[in-house]
């Protein structure tokens, strides 16, 4: 007889879903501005600082794909297909859609050319507009993001492959930057529409200059499944709740007094505060996420509330939508008030996700995955 195998049913981890919840609603504050800096000078300092929820997207996603994908026999071409499969169908379908939607609006109002609407929109949808400062936070600003990650996802099968190597995890991630500083030498010389164009462009918005924060999350799924073990966190493992909210808080306090010295209104505009974002805030991550994947906690309890984990699904509409024409017309039509735009914004992401996000990517699934027949003697 045979039996019919996916790669699509996955453990759930409830908390590191309600997780995301905070960190998108963090970054909604950080962008919409919640407080004037005339009224509030040291909040509105700490709140410029709340781009590093991003870290935190970063660890969980490199988390979730290690231990939903990573099997020590291997994979064949049915299963690496369908992986590319499932990418492709979580990311793309609204991505393309929100960004056809933009760049029509764009066009219309007469702020772009149609040749300039196109080039623009063909660099958002294929996400090369990540990967340069002039194009970076055109169409939908924040998928930018998404260009670190997908750099990530097309790696990952070859991860799979070296995660028992020796050493492996140190070699990749040195690797990542040795190929950051070599591209982005060669673009420095051979400039390219804004492609790579400094060092400090590629540590913070590239996979090249964030590869640490991967590595956090790639580490944390191999101890959850075995391959790897680590006595000293067995040892601290009641305790690395209260060292991963520590680390924050020093965390924030370094960018808050990053931003304050060099007058800037980002601490990641400085080197500073980019390695703060890139290497510190990780490692506290790190001990955050561990907590709630060994140790029950009021924390983790109340992140896995059906609420949270409801809300932590349609993040990445939430996400994604946030800075589009959607919030325009919610101030426009709706209210300007920061916190009521705020509850319109997620009750509009939600339905969202329920009625386009959602369908789309379980279509996409049920028609393009590929089954794989194992055959069992009996």
């Amino acid at each position: 007889m045979t039996q019919e195998k996916t790669i699509s049913n996955r453990k759930f981890i409830p908390a590191l879903t309600g997780l995301r919840t905070i960190c998108a609603y963090g970054i909604f504050f950080y962008h919409t501005g919640v407080v004037k800096k005339e009224n509030y000078p040291v909040l509105y300092i700490i709140i410029n600082q709340f781009y590093s929820f991003i870290p935190f997207f970063f660890v969980i996603s490199a988390f979730v794909i290690i231990y939903s994908y990573y099997k020590p026999s291997g994979y064949t071409k049915n299963e690496f297909y369908n992986y590319f499969i499932n990418r492709f169908a979580r990311i793309f379908p609204i991505l393309i859609i929100l960004n056809t939607l933009v760049f029509l609006l764009l066009y219309r109002g007469h702020i772009y050319t149609a040749g300039k609407a196109i080039k623009l929109y063909l660099l958002n949808i294929t996400l090369l507009k990540g990967f340069s400062s002039e194009y970076i936070l055109t169409g939908v600003a924040p998928s930018w993001t998404n260009s670190v990650e997908e750099v990530f996802y097309v790696l990952a099968p070859v991860l799979f492959l070296l995660a028992t190597k020796r050493f492996f995890l140190i070699r990749a991630t040195l690797f990542s930057y040795i190929a950051g500083i070599l591209f982005t030498s060669c673009l420095i010389t051979f400039p390219l529409f804004g492609f790579l164009s400094s060092f400090k462009f590629t540590a913070y918005y590239t996979f090249f200059g964030r590869a640490f924060e991967f590595t956090c999350g790639i580490y944390l799924a191999l101890l959850f499944k075995g391959v790897y073990t680590n006595s000293l966190l067995e040892k601290i493992s009641k305790s690395t709740i209260y060292i991963g909210v520590g680390l924050l808080i020093l965390c924030y306090t370094s960018l808050y007094l990053i931003a304050s010295h060099y007058h800037v209104e980002h601490a990641n505009e400085t080197w500073a505060g980019i390695a703060v974002n890139n290497f510190a805030f990780p490692v506290a991550i790190f001990f955050i996420l561990y907590s709630l994947l060994y140790q029950k906690s009021l924390l983790q309890k109340f992140l896995s509330t059906r609420l949270m984990v409801s809300l932590g699904n349609a993040t990445y509409s939430f996400y994604l939508l946030h800075t589009t024409f959607i919030l325009s017309y919610i101030y426009k039509y709706i209210s300007t008030n920061i916190f009521i735009s705020f509850i319109c914004m997620v009750a509009i992401s939600f339905v969202f996700y329920k009625l386009v996000e959602q369908p789309v990517a379980k279509f996409l699934k049920v028609n393009l995955y590929r089954k794989e027949i194992v055959k069992i003697k009996v």
